[in-house]
Formats: C-alpha cells, structure tokens, sequence
C-alpha cells in the first residue's frame, strides 16, 4: 500500500479570496488588452483588502480603473458567500490600492513575446483516465469540496463560506504496491483505495452543534464517494466513520478573513498537482499569460498529457525552463515511469519543435487570453472543461 495526501481549498478562505481577486484583474485587463501586461498581488486580513502591483494596456478604453479594482474586490466575497451573517459584507470592506495604472508603451509591448523573467514550470499527467490523467489524491480532494461548496450555498444560515478537506488514502493494485502498475495488455490496472483519514474543517454559525453537523455534513460526502466510485474508484466509497474527522479542533465559527489573514499565490501544492509532484517556479495567480509562469505551466501540463498518450507508460513528467529574454523554455525535459515504477528519460527528438514552445505559439494555441482564470482557479488550472461532470 502507497499513502497519497492532498487538499481542497474552498472560494471563501482568505488565500483563495486574494486569488480570486486577482485572477479577476487579470481576465478584465487581458480581456480588453490581449497583449496586457498584469502582474498584480492580494492580501486579506479582517475587513481590509490590499492590492498592489501593475497593470499596463491600451490607453482609453482598455486601461483597468481603481473603480473596477475595488468593486472585483467586493464581488468576489459576495460570489464566495460573504455578507449577512458571515462577516465581512462586501459593501463594507476598506479596499487599500497601489497598483500602478499605466499605458503599455510599443517598446514594451513589442516584447511581449519574450520572457521578460527567469523560471522552471513542471507539467505531469499519470494514467489515470478516472481523474483526468491528475494524480487521484488531488482529483478526490477537487471532487469532494466542489460538492461541499454547491452543498454550503443551500444551507448557507449554517455554514460559512471558509473550509478545507485534506484527503489521505492508501492504494494497491491486486496486492502490489504501485498505484500506478499497469496490466499485461498494457492497460492501467484499476487501484483500489482504502481511507486512512478524511478531514474536513468548516466554518459554522453559533449554535450549530457537532451532531448536527455530522447529520448534515455526512450524506454529502458519501454521495461525492458514490460518484467518486462510480467513476471507476474502487473502494472510495468505503469511509469507515473513524476515519472521517469533521472540525477536529471543535467549534469553527470565527473564519474567512476574520479568522486568518491571506494572500494571494499562496496555495501552490493545490494549484499545480498536489504535495507529491515537485511543482517547479513561480504561482500563475495575478499574472497575465505572456508570463511564463502561466504560459510555460499550461504548455507542460499538454505536453506531458500528451506524451503519456503517446508512450504508454504510467505518468509523465516535463520540466521547461526559461531564463530573461527567451522566446522559448532553453532548458526542454521529460521523463516517464514505465509499470515498475522505474524512471525512463525522453529523447529531445521525441518533444516537439522550438517553436511549438515560443510564447506566441502556447498563448494562440491554448487560448490563454480567454481563459476565464478566475473560474479556473477555484476549480483547478489543470482539470480540463467537463472532467468534473462526468459521472
């Protein structure tokens, strides 16, 4: 048996507020100005939000103003569920800018197709179709508090819009250890899974007690393990009670904002493929998709989904690296794990050509400059449109 562990943070907690906020800047400012350049930040702490950092775009129209910024701001806690009850209301929220506002001069605008940073992005797919080709742990995590989420909105005079699940399970295939073996036609061998913990942490008002919280909570969760097993997740279902742990350190009333400070490009693990898979540079959240911590992110993830199908095997790795001025990643690396689990590199003369990697090309093909990145960050950047629905 191999232990997995990964999270699910929800849209009300503090460093996913900040995240949507500027995931929010970035889709109003390259919405308008696909060549945009947006590098901004967040931080939340009680009734205070503070937004720094540059926007440069087109002059008129196209320039973003601090009159927008500030109601983004107030939008998101309303969407997440703040207001009423759950502190802080949005209309109320003492919004502190510094960002610079500026037009984008031709001069820099006519290098925005070279990498104005240095980093190192990390893509990965595994054979697992189930959990759209991410690691299952991270899938399960996704799965599970995007249906606590949909659930909380119905009984929002109950639970508050902050929580957390943490998913750690065991796997085996037919007895051997290796989640991801493979079977002697050359197809993935089903996992079975066994739960050493579930723990979900959420906010609650006064007065709700942990019965009834249990009473309320618990039928959630078994219908996304019954729809987790339907997918193909053998054993998910099989939660033994013990192992479920709901608001372990007891009452969870005071939350959000009021409770933790956050910022934003904090959750990393959670963004990327979870705590097992090394993530490589820099956070995508707040930058526009010339960066290449966005482009080269989004580029990697295709890449390696795109090797794995190609060359069988149980997962790929691609690691591309780009110093300051580059068009495209100089540094080009994949590597996959046959069904031992032994590490096998892929010959450069199987990656694509250099300029399937040049900024241009990755921010035209994938549509980058339309990518709704707000949604995506409360969903998962790498979960592919509709892999949440099936069922």
């Amino acid at each position: 048996m191999k232990s997995h562990i990964a999270e699910y943070v929800s849209p009300g907690h503090p460093d996913r507020l900040a995240d949507a906020i500027v995931e929010s800047i970035v889709d109003l400012a390259v919405g308008r100005d696909a060549k945009a350049l947006v590098g901004v930040e967040c931080a939340v702490h009680t009734d205070h939000v503070f937004i720094d950092g540059r926007i440069a775009a087109r002059r008129g129209k196209c320039a973003v103003t601090n009159e927008e910024i500030e109601e983004i701001a107030r939008k998101v806690y309303r969407e997440a569920g703040y207001g009423g009850i759950w502190i802080h209301a949005p209309e109320k929220l003492k919004i502190i800018q510094n960002v610079c506002l500026e037009p984008l001069s031709d001069d820099e605008r006519a290098i925005r197709s070279l990498s104005d940073d240095q980093n190192v992005v990390t893509g990965y797919a595994c054979n697992h179709p189930e959990t759209d080709y991410l690691p299952p742990a991270h899938f399960i995590a996704n799965y599970i508090g995007r249906k606590v989420d949909a659930w909380r909105r119905t009984v929002s005079d109950k639970f508050g819009p902050d929580f957390k699940v943490m998913v750690d399970i065991d796997t085996a295939v037919a007895g051997r250890p290796p989640y991801h073996d493979i079977g002697r036609a050359g197809t993935p061998c089903p996992p079975h899974y066994k739960w050493n913990r579930l723990t979900l942490s959420i906010q609650h008002r006064e007065g709700v007690f942990a019965a009834e919280q249990h009473e309320l909570v618990l039928p959630v969760v078994s219908g996304a393990l019954a729809e987790l097993e339907a997918r193909g997740l053998a054993g998910i279902s099989n939660l033994p009670l013990e192992n479920f742990i709901l608001n372990g350190m007891g009452d969870f009333i005071v939350g959000g904002p009021e409770g933790d400070n956050g910022l934003s490009g904090k959750k990393l693990a959670v963004d990327f493929y979870g705590p097992e898979i090394p993530i490589g540079g820099g956070a995508i959240c707040g930058k526009d998709p010339h960066k290449v911590d966005v482009a080269g992110a989004f580029r990697a993830r295709e890449l390696a989904r795109r090797l794995l199908k190609e060359r069988g095997g149980s997962a790929v790795t691609v690691r591309l690296g780009w110093t300051p001025s580059d068009a495209a990643p100089a540094f080009r690396e994949a590597e996959s794990v046959d069904s031992l689990g032994l590490t096998h590199p892929i010959p450069a003369s199987a990656l694509p050509p250099e300029d399937w990697f040049s900024i241009d090309s990755i921010v035209s093909d994938l549509h980058l400059t339309s990518l709704a990145r707000r949604e995506r960050v409360l969903e998962g950047y790498f979960l592919d449109s509709g892999a949440f629905e099936r069922e």
